[in-house]
């Protein structure tokens, strides 16, 4: 909680002094979320989505949005809310130049490009080749069954469970109830479970 706080208030510098005329203290906003940034809009939109020139439009939107930032609130859930409305019209963009389903990509180099920030099997890649397979084949599963979800229901997961948000921050960022964020949580976990099991995956 402590380290938290402290994270939240050089978050909260680093905006005063950007809105101040030092656009160079917005580094440290770049540094710290680019990984979540990578992780969420690859989560999201899938590699046919130019992942990385999303999360670069994302930084210029949270920039040119600073002055709407109340700081006396938390910049986290803030900032989800400016990065998933962007992800949300690029989604509809696909969606019109295409009617097939949204690709994956091979979860261990979305691991690698996200800078690890977040996976389906926390700990690191076992060993064991036969293990690093089976595991392998299991999130290609988990990242297909995550890509059919509604997409609110994809969203919650997303941030709640991979991204590692809290109820009340999830609900901050979609701008919903938090009954409702639990409720779409419940139904995301059942579906996916359903659809890994008719996979064969345990």
């Amino acid at each position: 909680p402590d380290d938290r706080r402290r994270a939240a208030a050089a978050e909260r510098q680093a905006v005063r002094r950007t809105l101040s005329g030092e656009p160079e203290a917005f580094g440290l906003i770049v540094e710290r979320y680019t990984p979540l940034l990578y992780s969420l809009a690859s989560r999201l939109l899938g590699p046919a989505g130019e992942v990385e020139d999303a999360v670069q439009e994302i930084f210029e939107r949270l920039y040119r949005s600073l002055t709407r930032y109340n700081p006396e609130r938390s910049f986290h859930p803030w900032m989800y809310t400016v990065a998933l409305n962007h992800l949300r019209s690029l989604r509809r963009r696909q969606r019109r130049r295409r009617s097939v389903p949204v690709a994956t990509e091979d979860p261990a180099r979305l691991e690698a490009r996200a800078g690890a920030h977040s996976g389906w099997a926390p700990g690191g890649p076992p060993a064991d080749p036969g293990e690093r397979a089976a595991l392998a084949d299991g999130e290609r599963l988990a990242t297909l069954a995550l890509g059919e979800l509604p997409t609110r229901q994809r969203e919650v997961f997303v941030l709640r469970q991979l991204e590692g948000l809290s109820v009340n921050e999830t609900a901050r960022a979609l701008r919903l109830p938090e009954g409702t964020v639990k409720t779409l949580l419940h139904r995301a976990r059942r579906r996916l479970a359903e659809r890994l099991a008719r996979a064969g995956w345990p």
